[in-house]
Protein backbone atom coordinates (compact mmCIF):
# COMPACT_ATOMS: atom_id res chain seq x y z
CA UNK A 1 0.00 0.00 0.00
CA UNK A 2 1.35 3.26 -0.32
CA UNK A 3 1.32 6.20 1.10
CA UNK A 4 -2.66 6.12 2.08
CA UNK A 5 -5.28 7.62 4.46
CA UNK A 6 -7.31 4.34 5.60
CA UNK A 7 -10.87 5.78 7.12
CA UNK A 8 -11.45 2.30 7.63
CA UNK A 9 -15.52 0.95 7.07
CA UNK A 10 -16.65 1.66 10.25
CA UNK A 11 -15.56 5.25 9.73
CA UNK A 12 -17.75 8.18 10.16
CA UNK A 13 -17.49 11.63 8.01
CA UNK A 14 -17.04 14.40 10.34
CA UNK A 15 -20.77 15.61 10.02
CA UNK A 16 -22.09 11.90 10.73
CA UNK A 17 -19.83 11.39 13.60
CA UNK A 18 -21.20 14.52 15.33
CA UNK A 19 -24.26 13.36 15.13
CA UNK A 20 -23.94 10.06 16.50
CA UNK A 21 -21.98 11.43 19.39
CA UNK A 22 -24.61 13.57 20.04
CA UNK A 23 -27.18 10.38 19.69
CA UNK A 24 -25.06 8.60 21.51
CA UNK A 25 -25.11 10.44 25.12
CA UNK A 26 -28.70 11.46 24.57
CA UNK A 27 -29.81 8.13 24.64
CA UNK A 28 -33.18 7.52 26.60
CA UNK A 29 -33.12 5.40 29.55
CA UNK A 30 -36.18 3.41 28.72
CA UNK A 31 -39.12 3.77 26.28
CA UNK A 32 -41.91 5.54 27.12
CA UNK A 33 -44.37 2.98 25.68
CA UNK A 34 -45.72 -0.06 27.25
CA UNK A 35 -43.29 -2.04 28.66
CA UNK A 36 -42.68 -5.45 26.67
CA UNK A 37 -43.71 -8.67 28.17
CA UNK A 38 -43.08 -12.40 27.15
CA UNK A 39 -42.09 -13.36 24.32
CA UNK A 40 -41.31 -10.23 22.79
CA UNK A 41 -39.19 -9.12 26.34
CA UNK A 42 -37.46 -12.08 25.63
CA UNK A 43 -36.42 -11.57 21.89
CA UNK A 44 -35.62 -7.86 22.27
CA UNK A 45 -33.05 -9.08 25.30
CA UNK A 46 -31.12 -11.61 23.11
CA UNK A 47 -31.41 -9.06 20.11
CA UNK A 48 -29.69 -6.49 22.70
CA UNK A 49 -27.12 -9.11 24.18
CA UNK A 50 -26.07 -10.19 21.25
CA UNK A 51 -25.15 -6.74 19.85
CA UNK A 52 -23.64 -5.53 23.07
CA UNK A 53 -21.77 -9.04 23.96
CA UNK A 54 -18.51 -7.72 21.36
CA UNK A 55 -18.07 -4.67 23.45
CA UNK A 56 -18.07 -6.23 26.74
CA UNK A 57 -15.57 -8.99 25.72
CA UNK A 58 -13.42 -6.12 24.18
CA UNK A 59 -13.29 -4.65 27.61
CA UNK A 60 -12.87 -7.97 29.16
CA UNK A 61 -9.83 -8.71 27.29
CA UNK A 62 -8.42 -4.85 27.51
CA UNK A 63 -8.80 -5.13 31.33
CA UNK A 64 -7.20 -8.49 32.03
CA UNK A 65 -4.11 -6.98 29.82
CA UNK A 66 -4.00 -3.41 31.01
CA UNK A 67 -5.43 -3.69 34.94
CA UNK A 68 -4.67 -7.30 36.13
CA UNK A 69 -1.08 -7.38 36.63
CA UNK A 70 -0.58 -11.22 36.72
CA UNK A 71 -2.88 -12.38 34.16
CA UNK A 72 -1.50 -13.90 30.63
CA UNK A 73 -1.53 -11.17 28.69
CA UNK A 74 -0.79 -8.47 30.77
CA UNK A 75 1.14 -5.76 29.33
CA UNK A 76 1.07 -1.54 29.55
CA UNK A 77 -1.28 0.87 27.36
CA UNK A 78 0.36 1.04 23.90
CA UNK A 79 3.09 -1.30 24.62
CA UNK A 80 3.17 -4.38 22.76
CA UNK A 81 3.45 -7.91 24.49
CA UNK A 82 5.24 -10.45 22.62
CA UNK A 83 4.96 -14.26 22.65
CA UNK A 84 8.36 -15.80 22.22
CA UNK A 85 8.36 -19.55 21.98
CA UNK A 86 6.60 -22.17 19.62
CA UNK A 87 3.55 -23.37 20.79
CA UNK A 88 3.57 -26.93 22.08
CA UNK A 89 0.56 -29.41 24.06
CA UNK A 90 1.53 -27.36 27.12
CA UNK A 91 -0.30 -24.03 25.31
CA UNK A 92 -3.40 -23.68 26.51
CA UNK A 93 -3.87 -20.00 25.49
CA UNK A 94 -6.42 -20.72 23.19
CA UNK A 95 -8.34 -23.35 21.47
CA UNK A 96 -5.82 -24.60 18.44
CA UNK A 97 -3.07 -22.64 19.00
CA UNK A 98 -0.70 -22.15 16.04
CA UNK A 99 3.06 -22.89 15.64
CA UNK A 100 3.41 -20.83 12.55
CA UNK A 101 3.55 -17.30 13.67
CA UNK A 102 4.63 -15.28 16.53
CA UNK A 103 1.24 -13.60 18.57
CA UNK A 104 1.86 -10.16 19.36
CA UNK A 105 -0.85 -8.06 21.21
CA UNK A 106 -1.14 -4.08 21.94
CA UNK A 107 -3.45 -2.44 24.01
CA UNK A 108 -3.99 1.52 22.43
CA UNK A 109 -6.21 4.53 23.44
CA UNK A 110 -6.55 6.98 20.37
CA UNK A 111 -8.72 9.44 22.21
CA UNK A 112 -6.07 12.23 23.47
CA UNK A 113 -3.18 11.51 20.63
CA UNK A 114 -2.51 9.86 17.43
CA UNK A 115 -0.29 7.35 17.67
CA UNK A 116 3.22 6.45 15.80
CA UNK A 117 3.58 3.28 14.67
CA UNK A 118 6.85 1.78 13.52
CA UNK A 119 7.49 -1.06 11.08
CA UNK A 120 10.51 -2.45 10.68
CA UNK A 121 12.24 -3.76 7.53
CA UNK A 122 11.86 -7.49 7.86
CA UNK A 123 13.34 -8.72 4.33
CA UNK A 124 10.78 -9.99 3.21
CA UNK A 125 9.39 -12.45 6.15
CA UNK A 126 6.05 -12.31 6.93
CA UNK A 127 4.17 -10.16 8.88
CA UNK A 128 0.40 -8.72 9.32
CA UNK A 129 -1.36 -6.82 11.98
CA UNK A 130 -4.82 -7.10 12.06
CA UNK A 131 -5.96 -3.76 13.47
CA UNK A 132 -9.71 -4.21 15.85
CA UNK A 133 -11.91 -1.46 16.82
CA UNK A 134 -14.21 -1.51 20.21
CA UNK A 135 -17.22 -3.13 18.31
CA UNK A 136 -14.18 -6.38 17.03
CA UNK A 137 -14.62 -5.53 13.59
CA UNK A 138 -10.81 -5.21 11.91
CA UNK A 139 -11.16 -1.92 10.31
CA UNK A 140 -7.35 -2.15 9.27
CA UNK A 141 -4.04 -4.24 8.09
CA UNK A 142 -0.47 -3.26 7.48
CA UNK A 143 1.99 -6.26 6.45
CA UNK A 144 3.71 -7.97 3.51
CA UNK A 145 0.52 -8.57 2.07
CA UNK A 146 -0.48 -4.82 2.18
CA UNK A 147 2.30 -2.04 1.96
CA UNK A 148 5.38 -4.83 1.99
CA UNK A 149 8.06 -5.63 4.16
CA UNK A 150 10.18 -2.42 3.71
CA UNK A 151 10.92 0.07 7.07
CA UNK A 152 8.42 2.71 7.54
CA UNK A 153 5.35 4.69 9.76
CA UNK A 154 2.08 4.97 10.20
CA UNK A 155 -0.16 7.37 12.33
CA UNK A 156 -2.98 5.91 13.91
CA UNK A 157 -5.35 8.55 14.71
CA UNK A 158 -8.42 8.48 16.69
CA UNK A 159 -12.04 9.27 15.19
CA UNK A 160 -12.23 12.43 17.53
CA UNK A 161 -9.02 13.78 16.66
CA UNK A 162 -9.02 17.06 15.10
CA UNK A 163 -5.30 18.18 15.72
CA UNK A 164 -2.06 17.77 13.32
CA UNK A 165 -0.63 14.46 12.21
CA UNK A 166 2.84 13.96 11.94
CA UNK A 167 4.40 13.26 8.05
CA UNK A 168 4.56 9.67 7.90
CA UNK A 169 4.27 6.94 5.22
CA UNK A 170 0.24 5.85 6.27
CA UNK A 171 -2.23 7.42 8.25
CA UNK A 172 -5.30 5.06 9.08
CA UNK A 173 -7.94 6.44 11.05
CA UNK A 174 -9.89 4.69 13.29
CA UNK A 175 -13.49 4.61 14.21
CA UNK A 176 -13.51 4.10 17.31
CA UNK A 177 -10.67 5.21 20.42
CA UNK A 178 -10.10 1.49 22.13
CA UNK A 179 -8.55 -0.06 19.65
CA UNK A 180 -6.07 -3.67 19.82
CA UNK A 181 -3.76 -4.84 17.53
CA UNK A 182 -2.80 -8.35 16.98
CA UNK A 183 0.61 -8.47 14.99
CA UNK A 184 1.61 -12.15 13.83
CA UNK A 185 5.09 -12.22 12.93
CA UNK A 186 6.41 -15.89 10.72
CA UNK A 187 8.85 -18.27 12.27
CA UNK A 188 10.58 -20.84 10.54
CA UNK A 189 11.66 -23.21 13.76
CA UNK A 190 13.61 -23.36 16.90
CA UNK A 191 16.90 -22.21 14.94
CA UNK A 192 14.81 -19.12 13.59
CA UNK A 193 13.86 -17.87 17.08
CA UNK A 194 16.64 -15.26 17.73
CA UNK A 195 15.76 -14.07 14.60
CA UNK A 196 12.40 -13.75 14.91
CA UNK A 197 12.59 -12.14 18.07
CA UNK A 198 14.50 -9.31 16.92
CA UNK A 199 12.15 -8.65 14.10
CA UNK A 200 9.18 -8.22 17.00
CA UNK A 201 11.45 -6.02 18.88
CA UNK A 202 11.27 -3.85 15.81
CA UNK A 203 7.65 -3.30 16.19
CA UNK A 204 6.60 -0.34 18.52
CA UNK A 205 4.06 2.63 19.15
CA UNK A 206 4.77 5.72 20.55
CA UNK A 207 1.96 8.81 21.48
CA UNK A 208 2.90 11.73 19.74
CA UNK A 209 1.60 13.92 23.04
CA UNK A 210 2.18 12.91 26.37
CA UNK A 211 -1.38 12.25 28.36
CA UNK A 212 -3.12 10.73 31.21
CA UNK A 213 -4.50 7.49 30.56
CA UNK A 214 -8.52 7.57 30.96
CA UNK A 215 -9.86 3.55 31.49
CA UNK A 216 -12.63 2.16 32.00
CA UNK A 217 -14.48 2.78 35.93
CA UNK A 218 -16.20 -0.53 35.23
CA UNK A 219 -14.62 -3.52 36.09
CA UNK A 220 -16.16 -6.29 33.76
CA UNK A 221 -16.95 -9.76 35.88
CA UNK A 222 -18.01 -13.15 34.29
CA UNK A 223 -21.01 -14.37 34.81
CA UNK A 224 -22.15 -11.05 36.49
CA UNK A 225 -24.69 -9.91 33.75
CA UNK A 226 -25.87 -6.58 35.43
CA UNK A 227 -22.00 -5.69 35.43
CA UNK A 228 -22.56 -7.17 31.70
CA UNK A 229 -24.87 -4.50 30.67
CA UNK A 230 -23.12 -1.96 32.49
CA UNK A 231 -19.53 -2.51 31.05
CA UNK A 232 -20.95 -2.53 27.46
CA UNK A 233 -22.54 1.10 28.04
CA UNK A 234 -19.79 2.41 29.52
CA UNK A 235 -17.88 0.91 25.68
CA UNK A 236 -20.52 2.15 23.96
CA UNK A 237 -20.03 5.73 25.55
CA UNK A 238 -16.01 5.77 25.02
CA UNK A 239 -16.42 4.42 21.83
CA UNK A 240 -20.07 5.39 19.61
CA UNK A 241 -21.24 3.15 17.07
CA UNK A 242 -21.98 4.31 13.23
CA UNK A 243 -24.88 6.67 12.93
CA UNK A 244 -27.02 3.93 11.45
CA UNK A 245 -27.05 2.13 14.67
CA UNK A 246 -28.71 4.32 16.76
CA UNK A 247 -32.20 2.98 15.97
CA UNK A 248 -30.96 0.02 17.43
CA UNK A 249 -29.54 1.41 20.78
CA UNK A 250 -33.24 3.43 20.65
CA UNK A 251 -34.89 0.10 21.05
CA UNK A 252 -32.41 -1.52 23.07
CA UNK A 253 -33.25 1.25 25.88
CA UNK A 254 -36.14 -0.58 27.49
CA UNK A 255 -33.77 -3.69 27.80
CA UNK A 256 -30.86 -1.61 29.22
CA UNK A 257 -28.34 -0.89 26.17
CA UNK A 258 -28.04 2.13 24.82
CA UNK A 259 -24.83 4.03 25.98
CA UNK A 260 -24.84 7.13 28.37
CA UNK A 261 -28.91 6.86 29.53
CA UNK A 262 -28.78 3.04 30.18
CA UNK A 263 -27.75 1.21 33.69
CA UNK A 264 -28.41 -2.23 35.06
CA UNK A 265 -29.73 -0.30 38.77
CA UNK A 266 -32.37 1.50 36.25
CA UNK A 267 -34.06 -1.31 34.39
CA UNK A 268 -36.89 -3.02 36.74
CA UNK A 269 -37.06 -5.89 38.42
CA UNK A 270 -39.01 -7.96 35.89
CA UNK A 271 -36.70 -6.94 32.93
CA UNK A 272 -33.30 -7.60 34.95
CA UNK A 273 -34.73 -11.30 36.09
CA UNK A 274 -35.24 -11.84 32.58
CA UNK A 275 -31.95 -11.05 31.84
CA UNK A 276 -30.60 -13.74 34.21
CA UNK A 277 -32.59 -15.91 33.35
CA UNK A 278 -31.93 -15.41 29.47
CA UNK A 279 -28.25 -14.23 29.28
CA UNK A 280 -26.46 -17.73 30.83
CA UNK A 281 -28.17 -19.66 28.32
CA UNK A 282 -27.79 -17.59 25.30
CA UNK A 283 -23.89 -17.37 25.98
CA UNK A 284 -23.85 -21.01 26.75
CA UNK A 285 -25.95 -22.69 23.85
CA UNK A 286 -25.69 -19.47 20.54
CA UNK A 287 -22.03 -18.42 21.01
CA UNK A 288 -19.64 -21.02 23.28
CA UNK A 289 -20.77 -23.94 22.34
CA UNK A 290 -21.02 -23.59 18.85
CA UNK A 291 -17.38 -25.43 17.58
CA UNK A 292 -18.51 -28.31 19.36
CA UNK A 293 -22.31 -28.13 17.99
CA UNK A 294 -21.16 -27.81 14.57
CA UNK A 295 -18.81 -31.01 15.06
CA UNK A 296 -21.87 -33.29 15.97
CA UNK A 297 -24.17 -32.00 13.46
CA UNK A 298 -24.22 -31.86 9.73
CA UNK A 299 -22.48 -29.07 8.01
CA UNK A 300 -24.31 -27.75 4.85
CA UNK A 301 -20.82 -25.95 4.23
CA UNK A 302 -18.78 -29.34 4.76
CA UNK A 303 -17.46 -31.10 1.52
CA UNK A 304 -15.05 -33.49 1.52
CA UNK A 305 -15.01 -34.02 4.87
CA UNK A 306 -13.41 -30.06 5.40
CA UNK A 307 -15.29 -27.19 6.21
CA UNK A 308 -13.75 -23.96 5.27
CA UNK A 309 -13.68 -20.61 7.43
CA UNK A 310 -13.36 -17.71 5.09
CA UNK A 311 -13.74 -15.04 7.01
CA UNK A 312 -15.67 -11.92 5.90
CA UNK A 313 -14.13 -8.57 4.77
CA UNK A 314 -16.45 -7.19 8.40
CA UNK A 315 -19.46 -8.79 9.80
CA UNK A 316 -21.86 -5.32 8.49
CA UNK A 317 -25.39 -6.00 10.33
CA UNK A 318 -24.64 -10.03 10.73
CA UNK A 319 -24.72 -9.01 14.59
CA UNK A 320 -24.99 -12.42 15.78
CA UNK A 321 -22.04 -13.90 13.87
CA UNK A 322 -20.15 -10.73 15.31
CA UNK A 323 -20.83 -12.10 18.43
CA UNK A 324 -20.33 -15.64 18.03
CA UNK A 325 -16.95 -14.45 16.56
CA UNK A 326 -16.32 -12.73 20.26
CA UNK A 327 -16.97 -15.91 21.81
CA UNK A 328 -14.60 -18.15 20.34
CA UNK A 329 -11.13 -17.54 21.55
CA UNK A 330 -11.47 -14.20 22.34
CA UNK A 331 -12.96 -13.67 18.61
CA UNK A 332 -10.78 -10.95 17.52
CA UNK A 333 -8.09 -12.73 15.74
CA UNK A 334 -9.40 -13.99 12.41
CA UNK A 335 -8.14 -12.63 9.21
CA UNK A 336 -9.93 -11.88 6.42
CA UNK A 337 -9.80 -14.71 3.84
CA UNK A 338 -7.40 -12.75 1.19
CA UNK A 339 -4.48 -12.40 4.19
CA UNK A 340 -5.27 -16.45 5.51
CA UNK A 341 -7.60 -18.53 4.92
CA UNK A 342 -8.48 -21.93 6.94
CA UNK A 343 -10.12 -25.67 6.13
CA UNK A 344 -10.84 -27.87 9.48
CA UNK A 345 -11.58 -31.37 8.97
CA UNK A 346 -12.83 -33.17 12.57
CA UNK A 347 -14.20 -36.14 10.16
CA UNK A 348 -12.79 -38.46 7.26
CA UNK A 349 -13.98 -38.46 3.75
CA UNK A 350 -17.31 -40.86 4.88
CA UNK A 351 -18.18 -38.30 7.38
CA UNK A 352 -16.54 -40.67 10.38
CA UNK A 353 -15.05 -39.21 13.37
CA UNK A 354 -11.24 -38.40 13.23
CA UNK A 355 -9.40 -40.05 15.67
CA UNK A 356 -10.03 -43.16 17.92
CA UNK A 357 -6.63 -44.55 17.21
CA UNK A 358 -7.11 -45.23 13.48
CA UNK A 359 -4.58 -44.57 10.67
CA UNK A 360 -5.42 -42.11 7.69
CA UNK A 361 -3.67 -40.79 4.94
CA UNK A 362 -4.13 -37.08 3.69
CA UNK A 363 -3.18 -36.93 -0.21
CA UNK A 364 -1.79 -33.19 -1.46
CA UNK A 365 -2.07 -33.68 -5.21
CA UNK A 366 0.03 -30.49 -5.55
CA UNK A 367 2.38 -31.40 -3.10
CA UNK A 368 1.33 -28.30 -1.13
CA UNK A 369 -1.29 -25.87 -0.53
CA UNK A 370 -1.47 -23.01 -2.82
CA UNK A 371 -0.49 -19.94 -0.58
CA UNK A 372 2.20 -17.26 -1.30
CA UNK A 373 3.22 -16.61 2.29
CA UNK A 374 3.00 -19.80 3.81
CA UNK A 375 0.87 -22.60 4.78
CA UNK A 376 0.62 -25.52 7.03
CA UNK A 377 -1.36 -28.51 8.29
CA UNK A 378 -2.15 -28.75 12.12
CA UNK A 379 -3.32 -31.47 14.75
CA UNK A 380 -5.26 -31.19 17.60
CA UNK A 381 -6.94 -33.67 20.08
CA UNK A 382 -10.31 -32.84 21.75
CA UNK A 383 -9.61 -32.81 25.65
CA UNK A 384 -11.59 -31.59 28.51
CA UNK A 385 -11.27 -27.69 28.42
CA UNK A 386 -10.16 -27.25 24.47
CA UNK A 387 -9.05 -28.48 21.42
CA UNK A 388 -4.79 -28.60 21.80
CA UNK A 389 -1.56 -29.94 20.29
CA UNK A 390 -0.98 -33.56 20.67
CA UNK A 391 2.18 -34.60 23.03
CA UNK A 392 4.36 -37.50 20.78
CA UNK A 393 7.54 -38.66 21.00
CA UNK A 394 9.01 -36.71 17.79
CA UNK A 395 7.59 -33.26 18.82
CA UNK A 396 5.70 -32.79 15.80
CA UNK A 397 2.46 -30.73 15.71
CA UNK A 398 2.21 -29.81 12.15
CA UNK A 399 3.63 -30.16 8.52
CA UNK A 400 3.97 -28.09 6.00
CA UNK A 401 6.39 -25.46 4.00
CA UNK A 402 8.93 -25.45 6.63
CA UNK A 403 8.85 -29.02 7.48
CA UNK A 404 12.36 -30.50 6.23
CA UNK A 405 13.15 -33.83 4.34
CA UNK A 406 9.35 -34.87 3.63
CA UNK A 407 9.16 -37.20 0.89
CA UNK A 408 6.92 -36.17 -2.30
CA UNK A 409 5.78 -38.13 -4.51
CA UNK A 410 7.15 -39.27 -8.39
CA UNK A 411 4.27 -37.01 -9.39
CA UNK A 412 5.18 -34.02 -6.62
CA UNK A 413 2.33 -34.53 -4.80
CA UNK A 414 2.34 -35.32 -0.88
CA UNK A 415 1.29 -38.12 0.97
CA UNK A 416 0.72 -36.97 4.96
CA UNK A 417 0.42 -39.71 6.95
CA UNK A 418 -2.11 -39.94 10.45
CA UNK A 419 -1.39 -42.44 12.98
CA UNK A 420 -0.44 -42.92 16.62
CA UNK A 421 2.66 -45.10 15.98
CA UNK A 422 5.81 -44.94 13.92
CA UNK A 423 4.49 -45.77 10.50
CA UNK A 424 8.07 -46.85 9.42
CA UNK A 425 11.39 -45.56 7.83
CA UNK A 426 9.75 -44.84 4.27
CA UNK A 427 6.72 -42.88 5.61
CA UNK A 428 8.45 -41.01 9.12
CA UNK A 429 9.31 -38.23 7.17
CA UNK A 430 5.96 -36.72 6.55
CA UNK A 431 4.04 -38.46 9.79
CA UNK A 432 1.95 -36.45 11.55
CA UNK A 433 1.11 -38.04 14.71
CA UNK A 434 -2.30 -38.88 16.17
CA UNK A 435 -3.54 -39.35 19.55
CA UNK A 436 -3.52 -42.87 20.65
CA UNK A 437 -7.30 -42.95 22.13
CA UNK A 438 -9.10 -39.27 22.05
CA UNK A 439 -10.47 -37.68 18.59
CA UNK A 440 -9.07 -34.83 16.76
CA UNK A 441 -8.91 -32.58 13.78
CA UNK A 442 -7.36 -31.14 11.62
CA UNK A 443 -6.41 -27.16 10.62
CA UNK A 444 -5.47 -26.68 7.29
CA UNK A 445 -4.11 -22.75 7.05
CA UNK A 446 -3.15 -20.89 3.78
CA UNK A 447 -1.57 -17.60 4.32
CA UNK A 448 -2.00 -15.27 0.98
CA UNK A 449 -3.94 -18.20 -0.34
CA UNK A 450 -3.80 -17.84 -4.22
CA UNK A 451 -6.90 -16.85 -6.19
CA UNK A 452 -8.41 -20.46 -6.56
CA UNK A 453 -8.41 -21.20 -2.81
CA UNK A 454 -10.80 -18.01 -2.15
CA UNK A 455 -12.72 -19.31 -5.20
CA UNK A 456 -16.11 -21.39 -2.59
CA UNK A 457 -15.54 -24.09 -5.05
CA UNK A 458 -11.82 -25.25 -4.25
CA UNK A 459 -11.60 -28.00 -1.53
CA UNK A 460 -8.75 -30.16 -0.19
CA UNK A 461 -9.17 -33.78 -0.67
CA UNK A 462 -10.59 -36.43 1.61
CA UNK A 463 -8.84 -37.87 5.07
CA UNK A 464 -9.07 -41.43 3.87
CA UNK A 465 -9.40 -44.28 6.68
CA UNK A 466 -6.91 -46.92 6.58
CA UNK A 467 -7.97 -50.24 7.16
CA UNK A 468 -6.39 -52.65 8.95
CA UNK A 469 -4.87 -55.43 6.98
Amino acid sequence: MKISVNIGRSALTATALALCLSAAHAQPAASAAEPLQGQALDSLIREAMLYAYPYQEFMKMRHEALEVKDSTTATTLNHFRHSRHLATPKDRWANGPIRDAFYSTNWLDLEHSPLLLTLPETHGRYYVIAMIGADLNTFSYVGRRIGGTAARKVALVGPHWKGEIPKVDQIVRAPTRDVYLNLRVLVTGEDDLKAAHAVQDGFRVEPVLKTAEDNPKIKPQAQDWGRFVDVANEALVRNPPPGAEQKLLQRFASVGICGAGCQWDKLPASVQQRWLTLAPNIEKNELKNRLNADRKTADPNRRNGWTPYRLPDGFGSNYAMRAQSAAMSGGILGLEAAEATYFAASVDGNNQPLGKGQSYRLHLPDGRLPADAFWSISLYEFVTGGQYMVENPINRYSIGDRTQGMKRNADGSLDIWLQPTDPGPEKRANWLPTPEKNLFYLMARAYQPWPEVLDPSWVLEPVELIKPE
